[in-house]
């Protein structure tokens, strides 16, 4: 049965729907309403109406349903994956890979100096960082790769089917685009940099945990070195 069918159904055997209950109300206080109430023109009408209401309401719900789930998987805000969602996606870019002997990137990207914006600005204006951070990142890789906020602080880009190098090539794009951005605090502007720490798999680690690892390793490095870059071990 159709949607329109079953909704027509729920309208002709609910003895709670909106028309009986009402209509019982207002016959009941004017009687002369009965002539018009029983127009088989106004009670289609009514019926019309009762269908467009409930199909709404069901269509209402069904995003409502469909906005949970996908808010669930992401971080408020920056709107990437968050750290659950993160590691599923590795896993199975790391199954894949596996399965058809291919090579996958991971790149862990920090902003530099991060703690000291927090002092000195306070939380909203760090917020409105991470958020500026978050979208020159998403702007920086292909439509394939994946975004996470990894932690507080820390992005992850998963690059499926991905080389060093190639990874190298985006790690990049994503600190230039970094460079260049511009955030505003009471008529002061902030530049900020990122430190970035790329691993590959099977070349550094051949497992979700190890491949992390390799790449945290490698953005200490960068930030070791000052900031400002990308480096592997």
């Amino acid at each position: 049965m159709g949607k329109i069918g079953h909704l027509s159904q729920i309208w002709l055997y609910s003895e709670e729907s909106t028309y009986r209950r009402v209509m019982e109300d207002l016959m009941s206080q004017r009687p002369e309403m009965r002539r018009v109430l029983a127009d088989p023109a106004v009670l289609e009408q009514v019926k019309e109406f009762e269908e467009t209401q409930l199909e709404e309401l069901g269509g209402f719900a069904e995003n409502t349903a469909e906005n949970m789930e996908r808010l669930a998987l992401l971080d408020a805000l920056t709107v990437t994956f968050n750290g659950r969602s993160f590691l599923k996606e590795l896993d199975q870019t790391l199954k894949h890979a596996w399965r058809y002997n291919r090579m996958a990137s991971l790149c862990m990207v920090s902003i530099d100096g991060f703690d000291e914006i927090v002092q000195q600005y306070r939380t909203l204006t760090a917020n409105n960082v991470l958020r500026i951070c978050a979208d020159a990142i998403k702007k920086s890789v292909r439509s394939g790769d994946i975004v996470a906020r990894y932690s507080g602080t820390d992005f992850a880009v998963i690059m499926p089917n991905t080389t060093t190098a190639g990874a190298t090539i985006i790690a990049e794009r994503i600190r230039e685009t970094l460079g260049t951005q511009v955030i505003t605090h009471n008529w002061n502007f902030l530049k900020v940099t990122g430190s970035l720490g790329i691993a590959t798999y099977p070349l550094h680690a051949y497992d979700r945990d190890e491949l992390i690892s390799i790449a945290m390793q490698a953005l200490y490095v960068s930030k070791e070195r000052g900031g400002d870059r990308a480096c592997t071990i």
